[in-house]
């Protein structure tokens, strides 16, 4: 054989094994797409700690991230049930707060509440509770874990990772908590009530609160004692929702600004452009500043 024919025999058996390699990377490669975890939460906050803790062994989707959309009311789409069917993991908090979820098939569901041992009645707002987004974390890895148990040792360490960056806010609580010598407070819904009674505070119209929250208007009564709270000044500060739009809750911010009550604002859903940490910590910092 000639020396031109070998070396186009060479050739041609490079150009094939090429070809089988790359073959075969690809094909690895797609193995290992749909090797991974595919997770979807019904908010943006929950969704930052399922991906923080999923790292790159997969990918998280959250479902509501606009802070203007209520979870309450969302009425999910065609595609949104296709995504949560293909999912492995549904996240999302329950108490009734985004149960629509429910409805649509995922193959496994974890819900906040029985992270932390909320039951149906209580206050829904889990995020506002300091601790709640730590416990998360781990049920996230244990639960990764076990949906994919290569990877556990990972998972473990990236909720640790996530941990270590919610330490600022458990001490502004606790910097929080040591001066407020238990001091009355009063709300426009019950969004806070977890953080201000780990701060030590006592909320003083939680009747009004819970009509407000449920969207109907509070009785004369509980108006009429806010009113008399805020005139002889017997809370500390008034916390409002920014998201509420009741013409009642207008009147006592109006009301609590006409004697010098503070005014700390809060909201519902994770405003544009912020994550977790520095979302608490704004309105955290508020209470701080109060107490200066």
């Amino acid at each position: 054989m000639s020396i031109s024919k070998i070396f186009k025999a060479f050739l041609a058996s490079l150009t094939l094994c090429l070809i089988l390699g790359l073959s075969a990377c690809a094909k690895n490669q797609t193995q290992t797409k749909a090797d991974q975890l595919k997770v979807v939460t019904t908010t943006d906050f929950y969704g930052e700690v399922a991906r923080a803790v999923l790292g790159s062994h997969g990918k998280v989707t959250p479902i509501i991230t606009s802070p203007s959309v209520d979870p309450h009311d969302y009425e999910p789409t065609t595609k949104t049930a296709k995504l949560v069917a293909k999912a492995d993991l549904a996240v999302y908090n329950g108490l009734e707060y985004d149960s629509w979820i429910k409805k649509l098939g995922a193959k496994k569901y974890l819900t906040v509440a029985s992270v932390t041992g909320a039951k149906i009645g209580q206050n829904e707002h889990l995020w506002y509770q300091p601790q709640t987004m730590s416990k998360l974390a781990l049920t996230l890895a244990k639960e990764y874990g076990r949906l994919d148990p290569k990877h556990k040792q990972d998972y473990l360490a990236n909720a640790k990772k996530y941990q270590a960056k919610l330490a600022p806010l458990t001490k502004m609580v606790a910097q929080i908590k040591a001066n407020s010598q238990g001091q009355k407070v009063a709300v426009s819904e019950p969004v806070f009530d977890y953080s201000l009674e780990a701060m030590g505070y006592h909320i003083t119209n939680k009747h009004f609160a819970m009509a407000a929250e449920e969207e109907t208007d509070p009785s004369y009564t509980d108006i009429k004692k806010l009113q008399t709270a805020i005139k002889n000044k017997e809370i500390a500060f008034f916390v409002l929702n920014t998201q509420s739009d009741s013409k009642v809750i207008t009147n006592m911010v109006k009301l609590c600004q006409e004697y010098k009550i503070p005014v700390v604002k809060v909201t519902e859903t994770l405003p544009a452009h912020q994550n977790y940490v520095s979302w608490m910590k704004k309105q955290y910092q508020q209470v701080l500043t109060l107490q200066k």
